[in-house]
């Protein structure tokens, strides 16, 4: 799918607290071009560096990532690494959250750490996303904003193009199969978080699912009392949260303070074992949007999904914490992309080969961890159709809340539909071949 389901987490750390919105927006920044076409390459290693928030209040939405792409690495070299070298995380730039540190930490990578490619790029301003690109560094990482978008040597997850009206089919697709009768919207007053409630306001008046009340401009760690209320007064039973996490759990222990503890809620952040086994009885009946095979479905069905079972043993042994998270997959699916590509380009790998490689990829999944994505096209525009997996919470053996798959037919966790021309939510299309 073409939207990042964590799309509106990025830009609360200095958009919504500080920073101006204009700082969000990709600053000039002039290119140095490498003297060598393969820096970083000796006999026995590829050195490739990463780009992320790591300190600062907002470090905890992005250095997860991290970790993701040591496990892989670690994880390919134990087999031989990639034409006898081991690729390795030999630099690990912290930008702390400043626009203009990231832009200047990618010119150190660069410029003077030589590393060969960025793998691991996670930030809420993305700055450096011109001199990357004017570099011809291959580069891999997390979108939060369309500044991935374009240029062919930047490869976010899932995608590098970022599609709002995407996602409107799949939030009134829950809502119907929820059975909602009346729906409340809440988004931040910015176009990453209201964007996205207001595809879903269009779908689901499409498809004759009332929105009994809707607050696109909800202030950032304001008190929402008085839209509950007006939510109990329009009998809404079922919430779609545009939010970041901290915004989803204040939503629901609202609604818990106010007796509708019996509202479904639907959240874009907060798909983390660790946020359920904080929360956990403020998120019943709580759904996400997943993109990849949810964590979940390798105990649901075992054998089914290798490659996560690979991911979810590797990560356990490297970073058992961060096993769960969202943005460590992202991670990892960085660093196999990234070796995917070096595997292409031979054992006398250039940057420019790389990037050439994976943009022959038609039908990238990860190992078997998303839908296929097609690296001829996925720079600018979607891979039709759009897909996403479910997860829901529900009640587990113990009485506490655990994650399960949601809305699959068996084995196939997907759920599909056009990119163009007219959708029936009632009737997803089947995921593209190649799908896990």
């Amino acid at each position: 799918m073409a939207l990042n389901r964590r799309v509106i987490v990025g830009f609360l750390g200095a958009c919504l607290v500080g920073a101006s919105l204009t700082a969000c927006a990709n600053a000039p920044d002039a290119a140095t071009i490498s003297g060598s076409a393969a820096p970083g390459v000796t006999k026995t290693e590829v050195d490739v560096g990463a780009l992320v928030t790591q300190s600062g209040p907002f470090a905890a939405d992005f250095g997860a990532i991290v970790p993701g792409v040591k496990a892989y690495f670690s994880w390919v070299n134990s087999r031989g690494g990639v034409w006898g070298r081991k690729v390795v995380l030999a630099h690990n730039a912290d930008d702390g959250g400043i626009p203009s540190n990231n832009a200047t930490q990618a010119r150190t990578l660069v410029q003077q750490d030589h590393v060969f490619a960025i793998v691991g790029a996670a930030t809420a301003f993305f700055t450096a996303s011109k001199y990357l690109a004017q570099t011809g560094t291959p580069t891999f990482g997390y979108a939060v904003q369309d500044d991935w978008s374009g240029p062919n040597n930047l490869f976010a997850a899932y995608g590098s193009a970022i599609d709002f009206s995407t996602v409107g089919p799949f939030f009134a697709f829950a809502a119907q199969r929820a059975k909602a009768t009346s729906v409340g919207l809440m988004a931040y007053n910015v176009p990453q978080s209201s964007r996205s409630c207001q595809e879903a306001n269009t779908a689901l008046q499409r498809v004759g699912v009332k929105v009994g009340y809707a607050d696109l401009s909800v202030p950032f760690g304001g008190d929402m009392s008085s839209d509950i209320l007006r939510m109990k007064e329009a009998h809404v039973d079922y919430v779609i949260d545009c939010l970041d996490v901290n915004g989803n759990i204040q939503v629901a222990r609202t609604l818990h303070q106010n007796g509708m503890t019996n509202v479904a809620q639907f959240w874009l952040d907060g798909y983390d074992t660790s946020t359920l086994s904080l929360y956990g009885p403020l998120m019943t009946n709580t759904y996400f949007l997943v993109q990849h095979v949810p964590f979940e479905a390798a105990a649901q069905f075992p054998g089914a999904f290798p490659g996560l079972e690979r991911y979810l043993e590797e990560m356990k042994r490297y970073a058992p914490s961060q096993a769960t998270s969202e943005v460590a997959m992202d991670g990892w699916l960085n660093a196999a992309l990234f070796v995917e590509g070096l595997r292409i380009a031979g054992p006398h790998p250039t940057q420019a080969a790389v990037v050439k490689a994976i943009n022959q990829i038609t039908s990238f999944t990860g190992d078997g961890l998303t839908v296929p994505i097609n690296w001829q096209v996925a720079h600018t525009k979607v891979t039709p159709p759009s897909c996403t997996a479910f997860s829901k919470t529900v009640t587990g053996p113990t009485g506490s809340q655990i994650f399960k798959v949601a809305y699959n037919k068996g084995k196939q966790v997907w759920v599909c539909f056009p990119v163009k021309g007219p959708i029936n939510t009632t009737k997803p299309v089947p995921p593209p071949a190649g799908s896990p």
